[in-house]
């Protein structure tokens, strides 16, 4: 081999060294693989795991369930030594499937060794798959909420500029007034949430975080619903179905009446934007408007977790591993074809993510995210808060009633 030659190779050689190698020295296993992306974005996660299994020999069996199901199932499935090698789950399920020994605890120095470090992750992520001082989970994404502006509702209630780019309120009176303009006929001025909105909890979520209030108390021992805060924002969710006239009643589909261009603005998940694209809607996105006391904005990451298996597999646990690995690495794709901004930094220059105006207005937003309380308690605290918030909003009980009703039930819950 001449001077020339070696040269040559030897830069090949350095560069294929510096490629992720997923394929070499892995275990060809197959893994059980269990989530609840049900929607547009389980296609593209198919489409994500059909090219990692051809480049890695890895084979994904996927049991695909919606969320309201996949949790009970891991919940009774997992203790029997049936559940799956990986699932993929929502932050705020970690703290109870941790407390119940649903999950496996994840060694910190094992996952920096694999790569994965804090200083990596934004920290409202991060910080979330933990519970108790251990880890349970790794992030991926960070579904949240974002401001949807009709663009032909703006700008026939005259909301929007000479360039046609619609007005964006920057205060709860500001938005009120504005959907009031908007509002006629069966056309609303805004809503949040997506269908039923008066049974939209993480609405109500944002709405108790952004007044400094939530559903437990700071000690978590508590339940913080009842305090002055809380029962300001229950105040103006019932004004929202009631006497304020411009959110559409409970057991509407916002999502559907945006789309027919019968809702001016709406808060609402972040997965809706590609699908409004698809729907060729002419919308405009901005940022979650504060209205109360602070700009903070409700998130929900989806976390990799490790169910505890029956027996240990070490194959097959390199494989889940893998797999995470592989996704990290390949979010920017996840980011762009799924709507959802990574919970990795790795994305966040991309330039194909930075030149999209949502994905740009979602990634503005992290410093105000936030994320549900780390409490084993939360799920089923949310699942008495949903007829009862509901309650408020079409007017049958009280705010006030209501919501100390509601504390009652928490103050019941078992420990």
């Amino acid at each position: 081999m001449n001077r020339r030659m070696f040269l040559v190779w030897a830069a090949a050689t350095a560069t294929t060294a510096a490629w992720p190698r997923y394929g070499a020295a892995q275990p060809k296993a197959t893994i059980t693989y269990w989530n609840g992306l049900t929607g547009a974005d389980g296609k593209v996660m198919d489409d994500l795991i059909d090219r990692f299994t051809r480049e890695t020999g890895i084979r994904i069996e996927q049991q695909r369930l919606p969320w309201a199901d996949l949790y009970p199932k891991l919940q009774v499935s997992v203790p029997a030594g049936e559940g799956p090698d990986l699932a993929l789950i929502h932050t705020v399920e970690v703290p109870h499937f941790a407390n119940d020994g649903v999950l496996e605890a994840i060694d910190e120095a094992v996952a920096g060794g694999k790569g994965f470090r804090g200083e990596e992750y934004l920290p409202a992520t991060w910080q979330g798959g933990t519970f108790q001082g251990k880890r349970y989970s790794l992030p991926l994404d960070v579904p949240q909420h974002l401001l949807y502006l009709n663009v032909k509702v703006m700008k026939d209630a005259g909301l929007a500029g000479a360039d046609g780019t619609p007005k964006v309120p920057a205060s709860r009176d500001e938005l009120v007034t504005m959907a009031k303009k908007i509002a006629k006929a069966d056309t609303f001025g805004f809503a949040i949430g997506t269908s039923n909105p008066g049974r939209y909890t993480w609405g109500f979520h944002n709405l108790l975080w952004q007044n400094g209030a939530n559903i437990y108390a700071a000690d978590l021992k508590r339940p913080g619903v009842s305090e002055p805060p809380a029962l300001e924002v229950a105040e103006f969710w019932s004004g929202l179905g009631g006497a304020l006239g411009i959110a559409p009643p409970a057991n509407a589909n916002c999502r559907d009446a945006f789309i027919a261009g019968r809702l001016g603005m709406w808060i609402a998940g972040s997965w809706n934007f590609t699908g409004l694209r698809e729907a060729k809607v002419d919308f405009a996105a901005a940022p979650v408007p504060r209205l109360f006391k602070q700009p903070v904005v409700w998130s929900m990451p989806h976390q990799y977790a490790f169910p505890k298996p029956k027996s240990a597999d070490r194959n097959r646990r390199e494989a889940a591993w893998t797999h995470i690995r592989w996704m990290t690495d390949h979010v920017a794709e996840w980011t762009l074809k799924a709507g959802q901004v990574s919970a990795s930094r790795k994305a966040h220059t991309d330039p194909r993510v930075t030149g999209d105006p949502v994905l740009k207005t979602l990634l503005g937003q992290a410093p105000n995210w936030q994320v549900g309380q780390p409490t084993p308690k939360w799920v089923a605290a949310e699942n008495l808060t949903r007829p009862v918030i509901e309650s408020i909003y079409t007017g049958q009980k009280p705010a006030k009633a209501a919501m100390e009703d509601l504390a009652r039930q928490i103050s019941a819950l078992p420990d």
